[in-house]
Parts: structure tokens; C-alpha cells; sequence
């Protein structure tokens, strides 16, 4: 099951992130197609610039694995 199908199955549509925040921080999941980028924290601030960076490698994680 890739992370594509896992989202889909969850949602019953296409997702590339998926913020959850609880009483005392937020965890986010990132869809990189065949893999998921998770990402945990309690400073609004810092998780926002951990965000920026899980983007930029789930793009590169799915050019990657393209062409397997």
C-alpha cells in the first residue's frame, strides 16, 4: 500500500497533507506518493519552516521514485 492508496482509503479523495492538531501540538502527513513524510511538534513556527522542507522532499521523493 503506498501513501497515495492510505490517504485515499482515509479520505475518499486525494490529500497531499493532512494537518492534525491536538491539545498540545500538531502532527503533520505529507503524500509523496509511494511514501508518507510525517512531521511532529508543539511550536506553531518551527513546525511551519518543518513543513516548507517535508514539500520540497515529497517532490523529490516522487521524482525519484518515478521511474521504479
Amino acid at each position: 500500500m503506498t501513501g497515495r492508496t492510505t490517504i485515499q482509503q482515509l479520505f475518499q479523495e486525494d490529500l497531499s497533507e493532512i494537518i492534525l492538531r491536538a491539545e498540545d501540538g500538531y502532527v503533520v502527513i505529507t503524500n509523496a506518493d509511494k511514501l508518507v513524510i510525517v512531521c511532529a511538534g508543539t511550536i506553531i513556527e518551527t513546525l511551519m519552516k518543518s513543513v516548507k522542507v517535508m514539500r520540497v522532499a515529497a517532490k523529490n521523493l516522487i521524482q525519484i521514485f518515478e521511474g521504479r
